[in-house]
């Protein structure tokens, strides 16, 4: 292919993906994100709600308008006592009691209040309530509904949950949340409740459990089953890290789940649950760092620093109780910047070592390059947050994880088929070994023959002598004729002057005939040959054995199998039929086995033997049989089996 056009293939599919990918992306904004849902908000707040509205739109988000009292937990009877001393706060605009002044702490207490005028009809509503940090109570007019823990900050005790809440109210009812938090990073009401049916309701959250739960389950089952190649395979180094990697991201896809149906203390899980996302990010650039055979200094910088990032996280999330706002946003910021050099570092390597022809990193391009887009997506999108599915950067660093057990999956398939050729290989040097044992004692025993026909040879003579005197030439003919018979019987056929192909073929001949199978050849081959033998035995051993099974399935007509080569114009030449009355299945380009499952190892062998030398095979059936047909060159040099096959 020529380059220009090759570059121009390979840019356009780059630009395919980065659009396909920023797609994806707009539309989980639009259409799975509690802030783009329309629907009415409160106001001052107060939300009104008609049956119409309600008949419209069943599932509403409490974003906007909701009375924030600070450093206070209320009840419902000391919010009546307020007065104006409030203000009004969007949800998801601050993610702590700081609200963004570095003068205040994090931490502490704070009460939200929100007024809903229904219609006057008694109706069955619910509320679904995020994770509220880090422990609370809330009520619904004048009644406690749920509590989490202990706010009252004597008593502090945290505990969060999502959590569904259905209660039935009509007119003016005034939802209550009083939070403590002294344990984490985030305080108080970070994310929008969901309120409206409980038919609704409970089915969306069904749905996102139910994502969440098939993402995790398939990669804790990859890592179940990474973790028995790592010990049953060598390819122990890059899956014991992808073993890792699958661990690390089942811990992190898990949280939607687990904190759904487990009410959880704040340490150490949801320390836990920040580091597993970064640990997540450490194993790919480590895996990215092999399987692109990325130089060896930027291989140990770049797991240094992701190592570094992870430690710093661990220590963030475990002393979240004693952060301020500086810190905080300081942690953002190196956060951001690791982001940003990582998606930067992904694209570049990849990039390189698709240069330089590594084809298995390909496949890595085009998942940095999502995993770029979904940095980018997450930067000009910052309002969003996902009804079902997770953030633009959980799915970038999923896409990662995907692109890399692709890669690996691809390495151990590659590596499991070689080694299922290889045993083969050594199965029929084991055959052809106890071949030439065979082969070996036929020719001491007719060697011991002929010792003992030369020892009673003057024995004969005398007898031959005696009849020839006496005139007894029709005793004397018999005689003759006798002697004859026993040193043919004695003879050990030759098929062909090479000592080793002649034990091959002599064994197989004579497992045919003892199975009733026709056995012819036709071998025209040199006492030496230019080319390994033992690789040659395992090929045309293969194919005899083949043609052996083949005849003693057949169950009608004649049974055949005829041989023929011959050397000569620098090739070796083969054909190898047998008769058949079977079906010959196929796959593709490939033949499947008649015996097991899947693809006959026998022919893979023989495909892999012809082309590791540069041969020719044509394999194909007709109403006559099955036919083999392989061209060798002799005196060349086997071609070298690529080791990223095998293993790092």
């Amino acid at each position: 292919m020529d380059k220009k056009s090759f570059i121009l293939r390979r840019s356009l599919m780059l630009l395919f993906i980065i659009t396909l990918s920023s797609a994806l992306f707009l539309a989980l904004y639009h259409f799975d994100n509690k802030y783009t849902k329309t629907a009415p908000q409160a106001i001052n707040g107060a939300l009104y709600v008609s049956k119409a509205d309600w008949a419209n739109t069943p599932i509403r988000y409490l974003q906007d308008g909701w009375r924030y009292y600070a450093d206070r937990l209320l009840t419902p009877e000391t919010l009546t006592q307020q007065g104006d001393n409030y203000q009004y706060l969007s949800i998801g605009a601050q993610s702590n009691f700081a609200m963004g002044d570095s003068r205040r702490s994090p931490h502490g207490s704070a009460s939200y209040a929100l007024t809903l005028y229904l219609p006057e009809e008694v109706h069955t509503y619910t509320i679904e309530l995020p994770e509220i940090y880090s422990a609370y109570k809330f009520y619904i007019d004048d009644k406690l509904k749920l509590q989490m823990g202990e706010p009252d900050s004597l008593e502090y005790q945290n505990q969060t949950q999502c959590r569904m809440i259905t209660f039935e109210a009509s007119g003016k009812t005034t939802l209550l949340l009083a939070v403590s938090d002294h344990s984490w990073i985030y305080s108080g009401l970070v994310y929008p409740p969901a309120f409206g049916e409980p038919l609704n309701l409970n089915t969306t959250r069904g749905l996102r459990i139910g994502i969440c739960l098939i993402v995790t389950t398939v990669t804790l089952m990859l890592a179940i089953f990474s973790f028995y190649l790592a010990i049953r395979t060598r390819h122990r180094n890059n899956i014991w890290i992808f073993f890792l990697l699958c661990l690390a991201s089942t811990v992190f896809t898990s949280y939607s789940v687990v904190h759904g149906i487990l009410p959880l203390s704040i340490q150490p899980w949801y320390s836990i649950e920040l580091v597993s996302g970064y640990l997540v990010t450490l194993l790919v650039i480590l895996l990215h760092n092999r399987i692109c055979d990325t130089k060896k200094y930027a291989q140990i910088i770049s797991g240094a620093l992701a190592g570094l990032v992870c430690i710093l996280a661990l220590l963030y999330g475990l002393s979240a109780s004693q952060l301020t706002l500086p810190l905080m946003l300081a942690f953002s910021n190196l956060v951001f910047g690791f982001k940003l050099l990582t998606a930067v570092y992904l694209l570049f390597t990849a990039a390189m070592a698709v240069r330089r022809n590594i084809e298995k990193a390909t496949i890595l391009l085009y998942g940095d390059v999502i995993y770029a887009c979904a940095f980018v997506w997450d930067r000009l999108l910052p309002n969003y947050e996902p009804v079902f599915g997770g953030w633009f950067q959980e799915w970038g660093s999923l896409n990662l994880v995907i692109a890399t057990g692709v890669v690996l999956w691809y390495d151990v398939a590659m590596g499991y088929g070689h080694s299922l050729i290889y045993a083969e290989e050594q199965r029929q040097m084991k055959r052809q070994l106890a071949m030439q044992v065979e082969h070996l004692r036929q020719m001491n025993q007719k060697v011991d023959e002929t010792a003992k026909l030369r020892h009673d040879f003057r024995h004969h003579l005398r007898t031959l002598m005696t009849l020839a005197s006496e005139g007894r030439y029709e005793e004397l003919e018999n005689y003759i004729r006798g002697i004859t018979e026993i040193n043919e019987g004695m003879r050990l056929g030759r098929l062909t002057d090479n000592i080793e192909l002649d034990a091959l073929v002599q064994y197989y001949s004579n497992l045919a005939q003892a199975n009733s199978i026709h056995f012819r050849t036709r071998l025209l081959i040199p006492e030496t040959l230019n080319f390994p033998i033992v690789d040659l035995c395992g090929l045309l051993g293969n194919l005899l054995e083949n043609a052996v099974e083949a005849c003693l399935r057949q169950k009608t007509g004649s049974k055949t199998i005829f041989i023929a080569g011959r050397a000569q114009e620098g090739q070796l030449e083969f054909v190898v039929d047998n008769s058949f009355d079977g079906e010959l299945k196929t796959r593709g380009e490939k033949y499947l086995s008649s015996k097991r499952n899947g693809f006959g190892l026998g022919i893979s062998s023989v495909l892999e033997s012809v082309e590791r030398y540069n041969g020719v095979i044509n394999l194909y059936a007709d109403d006559k049989g099955f036919h083999a047909e392989v061209s060798l060159p002799l005196g060349i040099e086997q071609r070298g089996i690529s080791q990223s096959l095998v293993t790092r």
